[in-house]
């Protein structure tokens, strides 16, 4: 969903009479000449330690030499090899819909980064419908929509996104229809279901367009059902966000929508969160669910943790990222209320990953439109009506872990959400901040190469012994509960 912007692209980042906070200027694009910051001895070794082998681990049992520890999945996972193969060729996808003579390839890069300025720091001067300009719609989706599918393709992976033959869902702000492309890639096993889609956008062309490359993407899967037809049936629905549908539906998604709301909403971000929970019911069948995606910037993560107080507040289960249901570990603000356990003001949700396994052509395109970046992040809230119930025989405790929507109890452990990278309070010493049912903590650890805390990269839920967390032991600096692991 786009929307015209009328102040400068930084201004609210930073509230009045509030402190400065420190932000990614988007989530899109980190350019190297200007963002990326060069890498200590330290950080260097921390990439080299939290690449594929590491994430390997994180989706199994890891056993530290002096204490076993049990990681749940992580939220970012490897791609698979199909959906790895899909998002490799999908220049080839895009051409059906989109086809580029030589000059226009040329131009490509050209064009990228022309529009990563207008969606960055020139976005008061950006058209709402600046996706209607085929100049711009090709820069966007041959780049933008190619990331965007990366990293939506990680993340969905490994959430249990339950759809049922008939059901209907709707997703706003759909724009090329990057998220149900995304589904399609990351969920095989919906692929055969009948599922009709509301695709609501103020833009027509994009949601036109996008069709046309669901379409184009589903004969490239080969996936259909038994009568040749593809199961999955698109509404268009051309209207901004509490535009009336015609069905209830069992899920709500958006991705990278509330974030361009922002600059120009006349509501706080406390209003906001309190709109959108209403709009949200009225759209929701009694057991649906939500699944909200927005980029790892300050101002996202903080709407999507008040968007979490009014879910809780209205009986929803969260499943993912939350390892608990509590107070929102990290607001990025100051609560209203005295909180019964440690908060971390000024830090926000985000989880961050590395793109090395991302597609090489995508690598090669970025770093031409001088926007190459070696990380992308993402926050999200994803929860419903319904609690959790694992279906399957298969692993019951591991779905537990990585919902968070029961606890664990006394012989299992507690769950943590590591939420940072590396931290270093001493030479021999690193530490990460992390999410959990007893509040924000810091869990620090000898500077060892083996240590655990070098296998749980961000988003990794690990599970920690119930005895090694003392609730009186607090950080001097952050006040955040000091958890040493051997």
């Amino acid at each position: 969903m786009i929307m015209s912007m009328q102040k400068p692209f930084y201004e609210k980042f930073v509230k009045k009479n509030a402190l400065p906070r420190m932000y990614d200027k988007t989530d899109q694009i980190q350019p190297k000449e200007s963002q990326r910051k060069p890498q200590s001895k330290d950080k260097a070794q921390y990439t080299k330690l939290s690449g594929e082998k590491f994430n390997q681990k994180n989706e199994k049992q890891y056993k530290n030499r002096n204490t076993h520890y049990t990681f749940g999945k992580p939220v970012f996972s490897e791609l698979t090899a199909e959906a790895k193969k899909i998002l490799e060729h999908f220049p080839d996808i895009l051409a059906q819909v989109l086809p580029l003579d030589a000059k226009k390839k040329q131009l490509l890069p050209q064009h990228i980064h022309t529009l990563f300025h207008e969606l960055t720091d020139e976005r008061s001067s950006r058209k709402a419908h600046y996706l209607n300009d085929p100049v711009k719609r090709s820069a966007y989706t041959h780049y933008y929509v190619w990331w965007n599918l990366v990293r939506l393709t990680k993340l969905l992976q490994n959430l249990d996104i339950r759809l049922d033959d008939g059901d209907y869902a709707a997703d706003f702000g759909s724009g090329p229809l990057t998220f149900i492309c995304a589904l399609w890639i990351a969920k095989p096993e919906l692929r055969k279901k009948r599922l009709t889609w509301y695709c609501v956008d103020i833009s027509n062309k994009a949601l036109g367009f996008g069709e046309e490359l669901f379409l184009a993407l589903c004969a490239y899967t080969g996936r259909t059902n038994d009568n040749g037809e593809i199961p999955w049936t698109v509404k268009k629905v051309c209207g901004a966000f509490g535009t009336p549908l015609s069905e209830k539906v069992s899920l709500v998604t958006e991705a990278n929508m509330f974030n361009e709301i922002f600059w120009n909403s006349p509501f706080s971000l406390d209003e906001q969160a309190e709109r959108t929970h209403r709009t949200v019911m009225h759209y929701l069948k009694p057991n649906g669910a939500v699944l909200f995606i927005e980029p790892g910037i300050p101002l996202a993560g903080e709407f999507l943790s008040l968007l979490r107080t009014q879910f809780l507040e209205a009986g929803f289960s969260l499943y993912a990222p939350c390892p608990h249901q509590g107070a929102c570990c990290f607001p990025n603000h100051p609560l209203q209320t005295a909180a019964k356990t440690p908060i971390a003001y000024n830090k926000w949700c985000h989880f961050t990953f590395e793109t090395h396994d991302s597609p090489k052509n995508l690598l090669r395109l970025s770093e031409a439109s001088h926007l190459g970046k070696e990380r992308a992040s993402l926050s999200f809230l994803y929860g419903s009506l319904l609690p959790y119930i694992d279906n399957t025989t298969e692993d019951k405790i591991d779905s537990i872990r990585i919902y968070g929507n029961a606890g664990l109890g006394h012989s299992g452990g507690i769950p943590v959400r590591i939420c940072s990278d590396i931290i270093k309070p001493d030479p021999q010493t690193i530490g990460r901040y992390a999410c959990s049912e007893k509040g924000f903590m810091l869990i620090t650890s000898h500077a060892y190469k083996e240590s655990v805390l070098n296998a749980a990269v961000s988003g990794t839920l690990l599970i920690l012994p119930e005895e090694s967390v003392n609730l009186h032991q607090r950080d001097k600096k952050t006040h955040a509960l000091l958890v040493e692991v051997p």
